[in-house]
């Protein structure tokens, strides 16, 4: 059942950049618009009055010494509390883990907080504090350590409507070091690390599968950050690609500055985020199938620093296996010579440094003066196999989208990429790492679910041909209402198809069943929106190959706001829910209720929505929308 009929229009456009038909038209009441209207504001306020609760979303890490502290030393530990959501969070709680407790002894904090021990042994802090959208509380525990040993353990921060837990854990040597008395500085200051961290360096080598035969695709190299074998790296460095498949990890232990690293590791992932292009990945299993035992590795990591606080003309060194001119690990040094902004990240969405970053470089490590991590450099792989361009990258925002992307045109580099990304944008993803949690995704909330709650405006489960949408057929394509469903047919090569109604809202959300009725292999659908013109206009779509995208044609522009991607679910065909939301802040595409891409372009503007098919090479492609909803958020 429908509850507004507004103009319906059909367009075909040749895919080469001729517009072959215009649009025909709808006409609508007059009266029938101004009821509506009236409809829609009632219904806005009952739906306020009746609306979920919305989100709140707190962001907790927790840092301490990354070197071994001493029995009777005096150690930190930092916990950073954001808030990187659009409502209030309000703490009121945090509790630190009876191993820390029991291992060591609590001197204070900063600023100044009452800690309580439970009947459990936890440490209680009981607080009052409202955290504001974008809002950032820093909190520094001081302990001395008494017993040697591994102190670890699981706390939690509480608010209002969830626990959010992290982890603890601090390496404890039984000697404490010459001439040091228990009470004074604490023996982890700056000045303790005196050398370049290259022990905790590794190579990681991708493997994959030609004709039955497995080898190396293409290398990278990462960096150690905890005693338990977390290593950070590249995105890119791990996870396969359009053309290869990865079978296997394989990590290389740095064991002299002289000589090739040596392979020890499988290792798997546990994090990734394809826009930020870093992920974080542990060694699971020895190279002859042994498991391993986390408590007994004891790596050598690196402690993490704030990319924030660095200065122009500050030094770095940068390590890593660049797979040019040797095999060992190779040392550059630079300064930072600047920064790069990114809608999403701010203004420090890379580091520019003068220090030159090869492309096996890519996930390897960047310290600053004092031996923390403060940037992983980010470039593309090196092997036989890549078919990416070593000395070109994009690292400005040539087509003024907002964004820094595969979108942009590269900058040549003389074979050397000079960017750096900065280890803030990777502490969400050490934070859930170090929880056990596992995901990969495209980043932007990509593999969230997907739950749309707000006000509908339309919605038709096209049993009845005089519902909204029309109809139209010509020797092109054809759209029209059948046994129950609205199909669209794509008759030509390289065109596109589709159906649209005008809705100004932002954002807007749309809804469909969607299903393959006829088959040629890679034809796309989906949907239409922001529709100003035949010539501007978003498109957020899915194709038979199992690929997805977000796109906009911008005059005789074509851009993709989201690449081409490849999903295992979108594979194989079948029937979907798919849905899309479109606006400024936001477009998301959704399968089945799981959010497969996100992006954003501030120039975005409302216009028409509909249901689209498209074909490249082959011809006699159809497609069938059902149940459709519109609705506004």
């Amino acid at each position: 059942m429908n509850t507004q009929k507004n103009e319906a229009k059909i367009v075909y456009c040749n895919r080469r950049g001729a517009i072959l038909k215009r649009r025909t038209n709808l006409r609508k009441p007059a009266l029938m618009i101004s009821v509506i209207c009236a409809m829609l504001l009632l219904m806005t306020a009952c739906l306020s009055l009746s609306a979920n609760k919305p989100e709140r979303i707190l962001v907790v890490e927790l840092t301490g010494p990354g070197v071994r502290v001493n029995q009777g030393n005096v150690f930190d530990l930092q916990l950073v509390l954001s808030n990187p959501g659009l409502y209030n969070v309000h703490v009121s709680r945090i509790v630190l883990p009876k191993e820390m407790m029991n291992s060591s002894r609590y001197i204070g904090s900063e600023p100044a907080l009452t800690l309580l021990q439970n009947e459990l042994g936890e440490g209680l802090i009981e607080m009052d504090l409202t955290i504001a959208p974008t809002g950032v509380e820093r909190f520094t525990f001081r302990f001395e350590a008494i017993q040697s040993g591994v102190i670890s353990g699981l706390g939690v921060v509480k608010t209002d409507e969830k626990d959010y837990p992290f982890t603890t854990r601090v390496d404890v040597a039984g000697v404490n070091p010459e001439g040091w008395q228990p009470g004074t500085s604490p023996l982890v200051t700056p000045t303790a690390i005196s050398t370049i961290p290259w022990q905790s360096v590794v190579q990681i080598e991708a493997t994959v599968e030609i004709e039955g035969e497995e080898m190396v695709g293409w290398t990278g190299s990462g960096t150690i950050i905890s005693p338990d074998g977390l290593i950070l790296t590249n995105a890119h460095v791990v996870l396969s690609d359009r053309f290869y498949q990865v079978k296997n990890l394989i990590v290389s232990l740095t064991v002299a500055e002289d000589a090739p690293p040596v392979q020890t590791y499988y290792a798997s992932i546990v994090q990734a985020d394809e826009a930020l292009d870093i992920a974080i990945i542990k060694p699971y299993r020895d190279l002859n199938g042994n498991p391993l035992n986390y408590s007994l590795l004891n790596l050598p990591f690196v402690p993490l620093g704030d990319s924030d606080d660095l200065r122009l003309g500050e030094s770095i060194n940068i390590l890593g296996y660049p797979g040019i001119g040797g095999d060992t690990i190779t040392l550059t040094r630079g300064e930072v010579s600047g920064f790069t902004s990114e809608e999403a990240y701010g203004n420090r969405a890379f580091i520019k440094t003068s220090g030159t970053i090869a492309g096996g470089n890519s996930g390897g490590l960047a310290v600053n003066e004092r031996g923390e991590l403060i940037g992983v450099p980010t470039a593309v792989g090196s092997g036989d196999l890549s078919d990416a361009i070593v000395d070109c990258r994009a690292l400005m925002d040539t087509n003024r989208d907002g964004y820094i992307d595969n979108n942009d045109t590269c900058v040549p580099t003389g074979g050397f990429i000079n960017a750096l990304r900065p280890i803030k944008l990777a502490m969400d993803l050490i934070a859930a790492a170090r929880a056990g949690e596992v995901a990969i995704s495209a980043g932007n909330g990509i593999g969230e679910s997907f739950a749309p709650d707000g006000q509908v405006i339309f919605e038709d489960d096209f049993s009845d041909p005089k519902s909204g949408w029309s109809g139209f057929v010509d020797q092109n394509g054809e759209t029209k209402y059948e046994n129950g469903e609205y199909t669209i047919s794509v008759k030509e090569p390289m065109y596109l198809v589709w159906s649209d109604q005008e809705y100004l809202y932002d954002p807007i959300v749309i809804e469909a069943d969607v299903r393959v009725v006829e088959s040629v292999g890679d034809a796309d659908y989906g949907f239409i929106c922001g529709l100003v013109d035949n010539e501007h206009f978003y498109v957020l779509e899915i194709s038979e190959d199992g690929y997805y995208t977000i796109w906009k044609q911008d005059g005789q522009e074509t851009i993709f706001l989201v690449d081409w991607k490849y999903s295992q679910e979108v594979a194989g065909g079948g029937s979907f829910r798919l849905s899309a939301r479109c606006g400024k802040d936001q477009l998301v595409l959704a399968l089945d209720g799981i959010v497969l891409a996100s992006t954003s372009d501030s120039g975005y503007q409302p216009g028409g929505v509909g249901m689209l098919a498209g074909t490249f090479d082959l011809a006699g492609f159809k497609v069938t929308f059902d149940n459709l909803r519109l609705l506004i958020e």
